[in-house]
Protein backbone atom coordinates (compact mmCIF):
# COMPACT_ATOMS: atom_id res chain seq x y z
CA UNK A 1 0.00 0.00 0.00
CA UNK A 2 2.86 2.02 0.97
CA UNK A 3 4.27 1.70 -2.40
CA UNK A 4 1.29 2.47 -4.29
CA UNK A 5 0.61 5.75 -2.48
CA UNK A 6 4.15 6.69 -3.27
CA UNK A 7 3.75 5.84 -6.95
CA UNK A 8 0.77 7.77 -7.16
CA UNK A 9 2.74 10.92 -5.30
CA UNK A 10 5.08 10.74 -7.92
CA UNK A 11 2.33 10.43 -10.57
CA UNK A 12 0.83 13.87 -9.28
CA UNK A 13 4.47 15.72 -9.15
CA UNK A 14 4.88 14.90 -12.44
CA UNK A 15 1.49 16.16 -13.49
CA UNK A 16 2.02 19.10 -11.65
CA UNK A 17 5.38 20.03 -13.08
CA UNK A 18 4.20 18.90 -16.64
CA UNK A 19 1.07 21.82 -16.40
CA UNK A 20 2.57 24.26 -14.31
CA UNK A 21 -0.57 26.66 -15.16
CA UNK A 22 -3.37 24.54 -15.95
CA UNK A 23 -5.47 25.93 -13.84
CA UNK A 24 -4.38 29.73 -14.48
CA UNK A 25 -7.31 31.94 -14.21
CA UNK A 26 -7.71 34.19 -17.74
CA UNK A 27 -5.66 37.19 -17.70
CA UNK A 28 -6.16 40.41 -20.15
CA UNK A 29 -2.77 39.72 -21.90
CA UNK A 30 0.32 36.96 -22.05
CA UNK A 31 3.29 38.68 -23.70
CA UNK A 32 5.09 35.29 -24.62
CA UNK A 33 8.82 35.87 -26.13
CA UNK A 34 9.97 33.64 -28.71
CA UNK A 35 13.59 34.13 -27.85
CA UNK A 36 16.37 32.39 -30.03
CA UNK A 37 19.86 33.91 -28.91
CA UNK A 38 21.33 30.50 -30.32
CA UNK A 39 23.78 32.60 -32.26
CA UNK A 40 26.32 35.77 -31.90
CA UNK A 41 23.25 37.65 -29.96
CA UNK A 42 23.44 35.14 -26.76
CA UNK A 43 24.71 37.73 -24.18
CA UNK A 44 22.09 40.44 -26.12
CA UNK A 45 19.12 37.90 -25.25
CA UNK A 46 20.36 37.14 -21.43
CA UNK A 47 19.97 40.77 -20.68
CA UNK A 48 16.62 41.62 -22.78
CA UNK A 49 15.40 38.72 -20.36
CA UNK A 50 17.10 40.47 -17.30
CA UNK A 51 15.25 43.48 -18.82
CA UNK A 52 11.77 41.51 -18.67
CA UNK A 53 12.24 41.29 -14.70
CA UNK A 54 13.11 44.51 -13.98
CA UNK A 55 9.69 45.69 -16.17
CA UNK A 56 8.29 43.88 -13.28
CA UNK A 57 7.27 40.74 -15.13
CA UNK A 58 3.92 39.00 -14.47
CA UNK A 59 1.32 40.91 -12.46
CA UNK A 60 -2.34 40.55 -12.05
CA UNK A 61 -3.55 41.13 -15.55
CA UNK A 62 -0.38 40.04 -17.89
CA UNK A 63 1.49 36.99 -17.69
CA UNK A 64 4.92 37.37 -19.10
CA UNK A 65 6.72 33.81 -20.57
CA UNK A 66 10.24 33.57 -22.12
CA UNK A 67 11.44 30.91 -24.21
CA UNK A 68 15.31 31.20 -24.20
CA UNK A 69 17.38 28.80 -26.59
CA UNK A 70 20.85 30.15 -25.64
CA UNK A 71 24.30 29.43 -28.10
CA UNK A 72 25.67 26.33 -27.09
CA UNK A 73 23.07 25.86 -24.12
CA UNK A 74 19.90 24.02 -24.09
CA UNK A 75 16.75 25.99 -24.12
CA UNK A 76 14.58 26.59 -21.09
CA UNK A 77 11.17 28.09 -20.14
CA UNK A 78 10.41 30.89 -17.97
CA UNK A 79 7.87 32.90 -16.36
CA UNK A 80 8.97 36.13 -15.52
CA UNK A 81 8.48 37.98 -12.29
CA UNK A 82 9.41 41.57 -10.97
CA UNK A 83 11.94 39.08 -9.00
CA UNK A 84 13.07 36.62 -11.39
CA UNK A 85 12.83 34.77 -14.56
CA UNK A 86 11.78 31.36 -12.60
CA UNK A 87 11.96 27.97 -15.39
CA UNK A 88 9.36 26.04 -15.19
CA UNK A 89 10.69 24.00 -18.05
CA UNK A 90 13.87 22.84 -19.63
CA UNK A 91 13.05 21.00 -23.54
CA UNK A 92 16.32 20.42 -24.03
CA UNK A 93 17.91 21.50 -27.47
CA UNK A 94 15.38 23.27 -29.53
CA UNK A 95 15.60 23.95 -33.34
CA UNK A 96 14.09 27.87 -33.38
CA UNK A 97 14.94 27.83 -36.73
CA UNK A 98 12.01 25.55 -37.20
CA UNK A 99 8.17 27.12 -37.59
CA UNK A 100 6.57 24.13 -35.85
CA UNK A 101 8.54 25.42 -32.41
CA UNK A 102 7.28 28.53 -32.88
CA UNK A 103 3.28 26.89 -33.23
CA UNK A 104 4.51 24.34 -30.62
CA UNK A 105 5.87 27.01 -28.26
CA UNK A 106 2.61 29.70 -28.85
CA UNK A 107 -0.17 27.20 -28.43
CA UNK A 108 1.14 25.73 -25.20
CA UNK A 109 1.76 29.30 -23.61
CA UNK A 110 -1.71 30.07 -24.67
CA UNK A 111 -3.24 26.73 -22.85
CA UNK A 112 -0.81 27.08 -19.72
CA UNK A 113 -1.65 31.06 -19.56
CA UNK A 114 -4.89 31.61 -21.22
CA UNK A 115 -5.81 35.35 -22.08
CA UNK A 116 -7.91 38.05 -23.97
CA UNK A 117 -5.02 39.12 -25.59
CA UNK A 118 -2.11 37.49 -26.74
CA UNK A 119 1.32 39.28 -28.36
CA UNK A 120 4.00 37.33 -29.34
CA UNK A 121 7.78 38.59 -30.12
CA UNK A 122 10.31 36.54 -32.25
CA UNK A 123 13.75 37.73 -31.14
CA UNK A 124 16.55 36.86 -33.63
CA UNK A 125 18.15 37.94 -36.92
CA UNK A 126 15.73 39.24 -39.35
CA UNK A 127 17.10 39.76 -42.61
CA UNK A 128 14.82 41.27 -45.30
CA UNK A 129 16.62 38.98 -47.45
CA UNK A 130 19.38 37.54 -46.39
CA UNK A 131 22.64 36.30 -47.67
CA UNK A 132 23.76 32.72 -47.31
CA UNK A 133 26.70 31.36 -49.59
CA UNK A 134 25.54 33.86 -52.07
CA UNK A 135 21.99 33.36 -52.45
CA UNK A 136 19.64 35.61 -50.95
CA UNK A 137 16.81 34.27 -48.81
CA UNK A 138 14.03 36.36 -46.70
CA UNK A 139 13.43 35.12 -43.09
CA UNK A 140 13.58 35.08 -39.85
CA UNK A 141 14.92 32.83 -36.48
CA UNK A 142 18.11 32.02 -37.78
CA UNK A 143 19.38 28.78 -35.82
CA UNK A 144 23.08 28.43 -35.69
CA UNK A 145 22.88 24.84 -34.19
CA UNK A 146 20.21 23.85 -36.79
CA UNK A 147 21.08 25.77 -39.37
CA UNK A 148 17.60 26.45 -40.09
CA UNK A 149 15.18 29.58 -40.72
CA UNK A 150 11.89 30.34 -40.77
CA UNK A 151 11.15 31.24 -44.27
CA UNK A 152 7.87 33.81 -45.33
CA UNK A 153 6.24 31.35 -46.62
CA UNK A 154 6.76 29.32 -43.22
CA UNK A 155 5.28 32.28 -41.33
CA UNK A 156 1.90 31.89 -43.14
CA UNK A 157 2.09 28.35 -42.40
CA UNK A 158 2.69 29.09 -38.99
CA UNK A 159 0.32 31.69 -38.42
CA UNK A 160 -2.45 29.28 -39.66
CA UNK A 161 -2.37 26.72 -37.57
CA UNK A 162 -1.88 29.14 -34.26
CA UNK A 163 -5.30 30.54 -35.68
CA UNK A 164 -6.55 27.57 -35.86
CA UNK A 165 -5.11 26.29 -32.57
CA UNK A 166 -6.11 29.14 -30.46
CA UNK A 167 -9.32 29.63 -32.66
CA UNK A 168 -8.69 33.74 -33.15
CA UNK A 169 -5.33 35.24 -34.51
CA UNK A 170 -2.99 36.48 -32.50
CA UNK A 171 -4.01 39.90 -31.44
CA UNK A 172 0.00 41.31 -31.56
CA UNK A 173 2.87 39.92 -33.45
CA UNK A 174 6.31 41.63 -32.84
CA UNK A 175 9.19 41.30 -35.13
CA UNK A 176 12.55 42.11 -32.41
CA UNK A 177 14.78 41.46 -35.57
CA UNK A 178 16.41 43.71 -38.56
CA UNK A 179 14.38 44.43 -41.88
CA UNK A 180 11.17 42.47 -41.61
CA UNK A 181 8.43 45.43 -41.86
CA UNK A 182 8.35 45.11 -45.23
CA UNK A 183 5.02 44.61 -47.50
CA UNK A 184 5.73 40.70 -48.74
CA UNK A 185 6.29 40.35 -44.78
CA UNK A 186 3.26 41.61 -43.95
CA UNK A 187 1.18 40.28 -46.58
CA UNK A 188 2.12 36.50 -45.35
CA UNK A 189 0.90 36.98 -42.03
CA UNK A 190 -2.22 38.85 -42.76
CA UNK A 191 -4.74 36.28 -42.18
CA UNK A 192 -3.15 35.18 -38.81
CA UNK A 193 -2.39 38.29 -37.12
CA UNK A 194 -4.31 41.82 -35.98
CA UNK A 195 -1.41 43.80 -35.49
CA UNK A 196 1.95 43.51 -36.68
CA UNK A 197 5.34 45.35 -35.22
CA UNK A 198 8.52 45.03 -36.67
CA UNK A 199 11.75 47.65 -38.40
CA UNK A 200 11.78 48.68 -41.62
CA UNK A 201 16.21 49.02 -40.98
CA UNK A 202 18.21 47.19 -39.38
CA UNK A 203 18.01 46.97 -35.37
CA UNK A 204 21.07 47.82 -32.65
CA UNK A 205 22.04 44.74 -30.86
CA UNK A 206 20.23 46.07 -27.73
CA UNK A 207 16.54 45.25 -30.09
CA UNK A 208 13.53 46.47 -27.73
CA UNK A 209 13.66 48.29 -24.49
CA UNK A 210 11.65 45.26 -22.97
CA UNK A 211 11.70 47.24 -19.34
CA UNK A 212 9.85 49.70 -20.46
CA UNK A 213 8.18 47.70 -22.61
CA UNK A 214 6.70 45.36 -20.05
CA UNK A 215 6.29 48.03 -17.03
CA UNK A 216 4.16 50.16 -19.37
CA UNK A 217 1.94 47.75 -20.63
CA UNK A 218 -1.44 48.91 -18.75
CA UNK A 219 -4.68 47.02 -17.61
CA UNK A 220 -7.60 47.56 -20.31
CA UNK A 221 -5.19 48.02 -23.35
CA UNK A 222 -6.49 46.77 -26.57
CA UNK A 223 -3.81 45.46 -28.89
CA UNK A 224 -3.97 48.52 -31.12
CA UNK A 225 -2.57 50.88 -27.91
CA UNK A 226 0.24 47.72 -27.29
CA UNK A 227 1.20 48.08 -30.13
CA UNK A 228 1.39 51.17 -30.55
CA UNK A 229 3.19 51.51 -27.20
CA UNK A 230 6.10 49.04 -27.93
CA UNK A 231 6.34 51.68 -31.23
CA UNK A 232 6.99 54.50 -29.25
CA UNK A 233 9.29 52.79 -26.39
CA UNK A 234 11.38 51.08 -28.89
CA UNK A 235 11.96 55.07 -31.17
CA UNK A 236 12.52 56.73 -27.58
CA UNK A 237 15.05 54.38 -26.10
CA UNK A 238 17.20 54.98 -29.45
CA UNK A 239 16.25 58.78 -29.00
CA UNK A 240 18.53 59.79 -25.57
CA UNK A 241 16.81 56.88 -24.12
CA UNK A 242 18.01 53.86 -22.15
CA UNK A 243 19.63 52.72 -25.32
CA UNK A 244 21.17 55.89 -26.24
CA UNK A 245 21.35 57.61 -29.91
CA UNK A 246 21.11 55.43 -32.96
CA UNK A 247 19.49 55.95 -36.40
CA UNK A 248 16.34 53.63 -36.25
CA UNK A 249 12.86 52.87 -37.53
CA UNK A 250 9.51 51.22 -35.41
CA UNK A 251 6.00 50.68 -37.50
CA UNK A 252 2.44 49.03 -36.20
CA UNK A 253 0.80 47.50 -39.39
CA UNK A 254 -3.30 46.65 -39.00
CA UNK A 255 -3.08 43.60 -40.86
CA UNK A 256 -7.05 44.02 -41.58
CA UNK A 257 -6.09 46.69 -44.09
CA UNK A 258 -3.30 45.13 -46.18
CA UNK A 259 -5.73 43.57 -48.61
CA UNK A 260 -6.81 47.09 -49.39
CA UNK A 261 -3.43 47.97 -49.66
CA UNK A 262 -3.06 45.14 -51.76
CA UNK A 263 -5.73 46.27 -54.22
CA UNK A 264 -4.31 50.01 -54.44
CA UNK A 265 -0.66 48.31 -55.21
CA UNK A 266 -2.66 46.37 -57.69
CA UNK A 267 -3.72 49.54 -59.59
CA UNK A 268 -0.57 51.68 -58.85
CA UNK A 269 1.11 49.13 -60.86
CA UNK A 270 -1.65 48.87 -63.88
CA UNK A 271 -0.85 52.68 -64.54
CA UNK A 272 2.46 52.14 -64.44
CA UNK A 273 2.68 49.38 -66.60
CA UNK A 274 0.71 51.50 -69.27
CA UNK A 275 3.06 54.73 -69.15
CA UNK A 276 6.43 55.35 -69.85
CA UNK A 277 7.41 56.39 -66.65
CA UNK A 278 11.12 54.55 -66.77
CA UNK A 279 12.91 57.66 -66.79
CA UNK A 280 10.86 59.34 -63.60
CA UNK A 281 11.07 55.80 -61.72
CA UNK A 282 14.77 55.88 -62.16
CA UNK A 283 14.75 59.16 -60.12
CA UNK A 284 12.57 57.82 -57.83
CA UNK A 285 14.03 54.85 -57.48
CA UNK A 286 17.49 56.72 -56.34
CA UNK A 287 16.15 59.02 -53.99
CA UNK A 288 14.24 56.85 -52.13
CA UNK A 289 14.76 55.73 -48.82
CA UNK A 290 17.07 52.67 -48.77
CA UNK A 291 18.20 50.47 -45.59
CA UNK A 292 20.91 48.36 -44.67
CA UNK A 293 19.91 46.35 -47.97
CA UNK A 294 19.74 48.28 -50.48
CA UNK A 295 17.24 46.34 -52.21
CA UNK A 296 14.61 47.57 -49.56
CA UNK A 297 13.22 50.83 -50.27
CA UNK A 298 10.42 52.64 -48.35
CA UNK A 299 7.06 52.14 -50.32
CA UNK A 300 5.61 55.37 -49.73
CA UNK A 301 8.34 57.33 -50.05
CA UNK A 302 8.90 55.95 -53.34
CA UNK A 303 5.49 56.57 -54.38
CA UNK A 304 5.65 60.29 -53.17
CA UNK A 305 9.23 61.26 -55.00
CA UNK A 306 7.72 59.40 -58.50
CA UNK A 307 4.73 61.56 -57.98
CA UNK A 308 6.49 64.77 -57.47
CA UNK A 309 7.78 63.98 -61.26
CA UNK A 310 4.74 62.43 -63.13
CA UNK A 311 1.83 64.71 -63.55
CA UNK A 312 -0.54 62.17 -65.46
CA UNK A 313 -3.69 62.27 -64.16
CA UNK A 314 -4.34 58.64 -63.95
CA UNK A 315 -1.13 58.57 -62.54
CA UNK A 316 -1.70 60.99 -59.72
CA UNK A 317 -5.14 59.18 -59.21
CA UNK A 318 -3.18 55.80 -58.77
CA UNK A 319 -0.68 56.84 -56.31
CA UNK A 320 -3.24 58.69 -54.19
CA UNK A 321 -5.28 55.74 -53.82
CA UNK A 322 -2.03 54.00 -52.84
CA UNK A 323 -0.89 56.73 -50.33
CA UNK A 324 -3.91 56.50 -48.29
CA UNK A 325 -4.48 52.99 -48.49
CA UNK A 326 -0.79 53.02 -46.60
CA UNK A 327 -1.72 55.45 -44.07
CA UNK A 328 -4.49 53.10 -43.10
CA UNK A 329 -2.93 49.75 -42.79
CA UNK A 330 0.34 51.58 -41.30
CA UNK A 331 -1.29 52.68 -37.36
CA UNK A 332 2.09 54.21 -36.32
CA UNK A 333 5.57 55.05 -37.35
CA UNK A 334 8.41 56.17 -34.98
CA UNK A 335 11.70 57.64 -36.12
CA UNK A 336 14.93 58.35 -34.41
CA UNK A 337 18.10 59.96 -35.50
CA UNK A 338 18.73 61.46 -39.06
CA UNK A 339 19.83 58.51 -41.77
CA UNK A 340 15.77 57.03 -41.30
CA UNK A 341 14.15 60.16 -41.99
CA UNK A 342 12.60 59.30 -45.02
CA UNK A 343 10.52 55.62 -43.88
CA UNK A 344 7.11 56.06 -43.83
CA UNK A 345 6.50 52.74 -42.23
CA UNK A 346 6.86 49.91 -44.65
CA UNK A 347 9.18 48.32 -46.72
CA UNK A 348 9.04 46.95 -50.62
CA UNK A 349 11.73 45.10 -52.47
CA UNK A 350 12.48 46.79 -55.46
CA UNK A 351 16.51 46.44 -56.54
CA UNK A 352 17.93 49.31 -59.00
CA UNK A 353 19.02 46.02 -60.87
CA UNK A 354 17.69 43.26 -63.05
CA UNK A 355 20.41 41.08 -62.11
CA UNK A 356 19.69 41.59 -58.19
CA UNK A 357 16.01 40.12 -58.35
CA UNK A 358 15.76 37.25 -56.52
CA UNK A 359 14.36 34.70 -59.03
CA UNK A 360 12.31 33.09 -56.04
CA UNK A 361 10.78 35.86 -55.23
CA UNK A 362 7.81 34.82 -57.55
CA UNK A 363 7.27 31.85 -54.62
CA UNK A 364 5.98 34.72 -52.55
CA UNK A 365 2.03 35.27 -51.88
CA UNK A 366 2.52 38.82 -52.27
CA UNK A 367 4.50 38.33 -55.78
CA UNK A 368 1.25 35.77 -56.56
CA UNK A 369 -1.46 38.04 -55.65
CA UNK A 370 -0.51 41.41 -56.98
CA UNK A 371 1.11 43.03 -60.19
CA UNK A 372 4.52 44.29 -58.05
CA UNK A 373 7.02 41.97 -59.64
CA UNK A 374 5.62 42.61 -63.43
CA UNK A 375 5.83 46.15 -63.19
CA UNK A 376 9.61 45.96 -61.25
CA UNK A 377 10.64 44.14 -64.41
CA UNK A 378 9.00 46.33 -66.91
CA UNK A 379 10.91 49.15 -65.39
CA UNK A 380 13.93 47.41 -66.23
CA UNK A 381 12.51 47.16 -70.25
CA UNK A 382 12.29 50.45 -70.00
CA UNK A 383 15.09 51.68 -68.78
CA UNK A 384 18.02 48.94 -69.10
CA UNK A 385 16.97 47.70 -72.58
CA UNK A 386 15.71 51.13 -74.04
CA UNK A 387 19.32 52.36 -73.18
CA UNK A 388 21.45 49.08 -74.23
CA UNK A 389 19.72 48.90 -77.60
CA UNK A 390 19.90 52.86 -78.55
CA UNK A 391 23.90 52.74 -77.78
CA UNK A 392 24.57 49.70 -79.74
CA UNK A 393 22.77 50.93 -82.44
CA UNK A 394 25.04 54.53 -82.01
CA UNK A 395 28.37 51.65 -81.92
CA UNK A 396 28.59 51.77 -78.45
CA UNK A 397 28.65 48.57 -77.64
CA UNK A 398 30.04 49.27 -73.43
CA UNK A 399 26.47 49.46 -72.14
CA UNK A 400 25.84 45.81 -73.41
CA UNK A 401 29.32 44.13 -72.46
CA UNK A 402 28.27 45.63 -68.83
CA UNK A 403 25.16 44.42 -69.05
CA UNK A 404 26.37 40.84 -70.03
CA UNK A 405 29.32 40.55 -67.47
CA UNK A 406 26.63 41.05 -64.93
CA UNK A 407 24.11 38.40 -65.87
CA UNK A 408 22.44 35.63 -64.48
CA UNK A 409 19.37 33.13 -63.35
CA UNK A 410 18.19 36.54 -61.80
CA UNK A 411 17.10 38.24 -65.22
CA UNK A 412 17.17 35.69 -67.68
CA UNK A 413 13.73 36.74 -68.11
CA UNK A 414 15.00 40.82 -69.17
CA UNK A 415 18.10 39.32 -70.83
CA UNK A 416 15.58 37.34 -73.42
CA UNK A 417 13.62 40.21 -74.01
CA UNK A 418 17.01 42.02 -74.76
CA UNK A 419 18.20 39.69 -77.30
CA UNK A 420 14.87 40.01 -79.11
CA UNK A 421 15.64 43.55 -79.58
CA UNK A 422 18.79 43.54 -80.36
CA UNK A 423 18.25 40.77 -83.26
CA UNK A 424 15.79 43.26 -84.59
CA UNK A 425 17.18 46.49 -84.00
CA UNK A 426 21.03 45.44 -85.25
CA UNK A 427 20.75 42.41 -87.70
CA UNK A 428 16.61 42.56 -88.80
CA UNK A 429 16.34 46.59 -89.31
CA UNK A 430 20.81 46.92 -90.60
CA UNK A 431 22.48 50.62 -90.42
CA UNK A 432 25.05 49.05 -87.65
CA UNK A 433 28.41 48.10 -89.48
CA UNK A 434 29.81 44.71 -89.22
CA UNK A 435 32.65 44.65 -86.85
CA UNK A 436 29.71 46.16 -84.59
CA UNK A 437 27.64 43.12 -85.48
CA UNK A 438 29.88 40.57 -85.16
CA UNK A 439 30.75 42.23 -81.23
CA UNK A 440 26.98 41.86 -80.38
CA UNK A 441 27.03 38.37 -82.34
CA UNK A 442 29.56 37.58 -79.44
CA UNK A 443 28.46 38.82 -76.71
CA UNK A 444 24.91 37.65 -77.25
CA UNK A 445 25.60 33.96 -77.26
CA UNK A 446 27.55 34.75 -73.99
CA UNK A 447 24.44 36.24 -72.35
CA UNK A 448 22.77 33.28 -73.25
CA UNK A 449 24.72 30.85 -71.82
CA UNK A 450 24.34 32.78 -68.61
Amino acid sequence: MKRVVSILSVILLVCAFCSPASAAAQKEWTFMVFLNADNNLDSFGVGDLQEMVKGGGSNDFMNVICLLDRENAPAKLYHVTKDEAKVIGEPGEVDMGSYKELVKFVLDTAKAYPAKHYCTVVWNHGSGWKDINGEIIKGISYDDQSGNHITTNQLTIAFDEIKKGLGKKIDLFCFDACLMQMVEVAYAMKDGVEYLVASEETEPGHGYPYTEIVSGFKKGMTPEVAAKHIVKEYSKSYDGGSAGYSSTTQSAIKCSELNGLKDAINGFCKVALAGNYGAQFKNALNGSQKFYYRTNIDLGHFVELAQNQIKDESFTTAADKLQAALKKAVVINALSGYNTKNAKGLAVYFPASSYSFSSDYKDLAFAKETMWEQMVKDYYKKTTIKKVVKDVVSGDISSLRNYVSSANQNNREISAELVTKLNFSVFAEGGVDASTQENVKSLVTELKSK
